[in-house]
């Protein structure tokens, strides 16, 4: 049988921020000899093959949701990258498109992963199929085929006895599209700050989105990496992008790496191999990184 396709769950678009000038970027993986640096390209780390595989399509549509959602996210979160790249105060302005991929890019980087799809599967089981479809009462007239039930009675009933194995990989285009999620992204002021006389460069992970728990707070805030020297803070009020850019870039610089580290799964990314302690210290912790979810 050929090999399933790469599934990248940290898109390359992304991770190739880190690269040098030999297309490499550094990988930090826990191995059975402990914290081990390796330098690789970014199509040859996180990623599962098959990862976003339907198992229920028809032949030739297994993989609509790389092929189709994923791709779509990245292409556009990759145009609206290069202009948050640039620094300035007024960084972050993009065209509805383009922002609306960047929202969608920033959560998937919360639920695109291995292990959110598991836990997606686990919370699907536990719900009751009769709660799930009792949404949809009041459009079942409308909705409704030529071979359902004439009632919605009658096709509830049906349901509960007959559930519906939903997929995970069904439900994670649903999630990405989430009306709520990129309202709350959208309401954040977009700035890029740079960290260019901090000693360490910045660190990006397979858990790269750094959060205030919760958005309902006037001081939230977003933070992601986007490059060694580049972080994106994302704030309600300008008062809290100021309170964390008039911090000392290397103690600002350490805090993300701190977070970033601590929260990742299984991989850490850089641009070199200089801090090898200070992550080994950190990676595994697995410190939960989801206030969104």
């Amino acid at each position: 049988m050929p090999k399933e396709p790469k599934h990248h769950y940290i898109p390359e678009f992304y991770s190739r921020q880190w690269c040098g000038e030999d297309g490499k970027l550094i990988e930090y993986c826990r191995r059975y000899k402990g914290v081990e640096a390796r330098p690789t390209a970014p199509g040859g780390t996180g990623y599962v093959r098959g990862l976003y595989r339907l198992p229920d399509a028809p032949l030739g549509d297994q993989y609509l949701v790389e092929t189709k959602i994923m791709s779509s996210v990245d292409d556009w979160a990759s145009r609206a990258l290069e202009k948050l790249k640039i620094y300035s105060t007024e960084a972050g302005k993009l065209e509805p498109r383009e922002g609306l991929g960047w929202f969608q890019f920033v959560y998937s980087l919360v639920v695109r992963n291995p292990e959110h799809l598991l836990l997606i599967k686990e919370r699907l089981k536990g719900l009751d199929p009769g709660e799930v479809v009792e949404e949809l009462r009041d459009r079942y007239p409308q909705i409704r085929k030529a071979s359902d039930p004439e009632t919605f009675e009658e096709y509830k009933a049906h349901v509960i006895r007959n559930p519906i194995d939903v997929p995970a990989t069904r439900v994670l285009p649903l999630l990405m599209r989430s009306k709520a999620v990129v309202n709350a992204l959208g309401s954040l002021k977009w700035r890029t700050a740079t960290l260019r006389l901090a000693k360490y460069p910045l660190l990006t992970s397979d858990r790269p989105v750094i959060m205030s728990d919760g958005f309902g707070q006037p001081d939230a805030f977003l933070m992601l990496p986007i490059g060694p020297r580049l972080l994106l803070i994302g704030t309600k009020h300008e008062a809290t992008f100021r309170t964390v850019t008039s911090m000392n870039p290397g103690t600002l610089g350490e805090m993300v790496n701190d977070r970033v580290c601590q929260q990742a799964y299984k991989f850490v990314y850089g641009s070199d191999d200089r801090q090898l302690r200070f992550i080994a210290k950190r990676l595994g912790k697995r410190v939960w990184s989801s206030p969104l979810d």
